[in-house]
């Protein structure tokens, strides 16, 4: 089975991997991939057995939706053997009007790639889709929409950093100190103008300081000993990323 998971940002990109390896034991496969169209700009690919799974990050919230119809695009043009049998997009609540902004904008690149869906589009839900590929043949895929409101205490860096924080009292204040900063250091809110914003400034602000001489080896480890499998406590939707894998 190929499966491919679409996120926003590089650091959804990055976390995604390690809850995914950590979680639900996936492995690393490719490396030097490159990027899948204009808006799929990072892509990593990992295996599970006979199964891969790709992680692409979009590079923002606006490039979701052109992601997903490179995503169709090159399902229509691949052999039933190349194309991708799963599809997840996972994407913050804030970053469209409402929830039913986003799954408009999905239902309608279907529309237009002439893909059908079996039964209405809606979040949290697996759905089959129906289409004919370059060869005329009929082909299906599982679409899944994640429209999450990643609010402070649901957001993966807000939960990597508690755990940091719940590991060494030192780096706690460290993270208190960084989390004032960046509540009060935008007192106009020229540049930190969503919430979700805010999150991810607190998880890079951190970082900064705690691997300011860009040591790449640190971060991972810091990454990769994280308890990942808690999250799913959180973010009950992200328990459905379990069936990208064959059983």
């Amino acid at each position: 089975m190929k499966s491919i998971i679409l996120c926003e940002g590089s650091t959804d990109y990055v976390l995604l991997q390690y809850f995914m390896r950590k979680v639900y034991g996936w492995e690393d496969k490719k490396t030097n991939e490159r990027a899948k169209g204009k808006y799929i700009r990072f892509i990593r690919t990992m295996s599970k057995g006979e199964d891969q799974l790709s992680i692409g990050g979009c590079g923002g919230s606006n490039g979701i939706l052109p992601g997903f119809e490179y995503i169709m695009e090159y399902n229509n043009l691949s052999a039933e053997t190349e194309s991708y049998d799963k599809v997840v997009i996972i994407t913050d609540r804030d970053d469209f009007n409402t929830e039913s902004d986003a799954i408009r904008g999905i239902e309608k690149i279907l529309q237009e790639k002439r893909v059908q869906a079996a039964e209405s589009l809606c979040n949290n839900k697996w759905e089959e889709c129906l289409y004919r590929n370059g060869h005329g043949k009929q082909c299906r895929f599982s679409l899944l929409i994640l429209v999450i409101p990643f609010e402070e205490t649901g957001a993966m860096e807000t939960f990597l950093l508690d755990a940091i924080a719940n590991s060494s009292s030192y780096d706690a204040e460290i993270i208190r100190d960084c989390n004032r900063f960046v509540d009060h250091v935008d007192k106009e809110k020229k540049y930190l103008t969503k919430r979700r914003y805010i999150t991810k400034a607190k998880f890079d602000v951190y970082f900064s300081v705690r691997t300011a001489a860009e040591q790449f080896v640190e971060r991972q480890n810091i990454l990769k000993n994280i308890e990942w499998e808690n999250y799913i406590k959180i973010q009950e939707q992200f328990a459905k990323l379990g069936d990208l894998a064959s059983e």
